[in-house]
């Protein structure tokens, strides 16, 4: 219950800023393309299939996540992710239908090549693939998300975040993040 009402908090400040700047900005939308952002995210991780709890029940852990993504059109970027769960924990990797074993994942860190697509100003569609590196195993991966964006003055931004990690036969991963993004332009202006 109190995942939901901190997150509840977060969503609110995060649209009330939103809100807030754009009845203070009265200047046209400003072109994404051509800028890089670079993100600091810290998050919380629910992790599926951990054997430490009931079969197909969550547990949870700290997450820290560094994103930079380049804006190659006004809707769509590119970019590399990363997300680190700090704790370690006990899955079931599936390797048939009766043969499965147990794998710790010691402080497990995923990078994935990400794609992004705003079909609004604010709001972003996520979907990348990648590989989960551990001292055990590592894995591979794919994830689809989401996130929401404010922009805040002199080309920062601040969003939440909430993204679904699918680890190849063997665990899934919930990640609910709020992050802060410094965007610099990468174009050159000639006048």
């Amino acid at each position: 219950m109190q995942i939901k009402q901190i997150f509840s908090c977060l969503l609110l400040s995060v649209i009330g800023v939103g809100h807030y700047n754009a009845q203070e900005t009265a200047n046209p939308e400003v072109s994404s393309k051509g800028k890089l952002g670079v993100s600091a995210v810290m998050g919380h991780a629910f992790i599926k299939h951990n054997v430490d709890t009931e079969k197909n029940k969550f547990s949870s852990a700290a997450a820290f996540g560094v994103n930079v993504n380049y804006w190659i059109a006004d809707k769509f970027a590119i970019g590399v992710h990363s997300d680190l769960i700090f704790e370690s924990f006990v899955i079931e990797e599936k390797n048939g239908e009766e043969d499965n074993s147990l794998v710790e994942r010691e402080y497990p860190l995923s990078v994935n090549a990400v794609a992004t697509y705003k079909p609004i100003h604010a709001l972003g569609l996520l979907a990348g693939v990648g590989e989960e590196f551990s001292k055990e195993k590592n894995l591979e991966m794919f994830l689809v998300g989401l996130e929401y964006m404010v922009e805040l003055p002199h080309d920062w931004e601040l969003g939440l975040s909430a993204s679904y990690e699918v680890k190849n036969q063997a665990y899934d991963t919930l990640v609910f993040g709020l992050g802060v993004t410094r965007l610099f332009n990468l174009r050159k202006s000639h006048l």
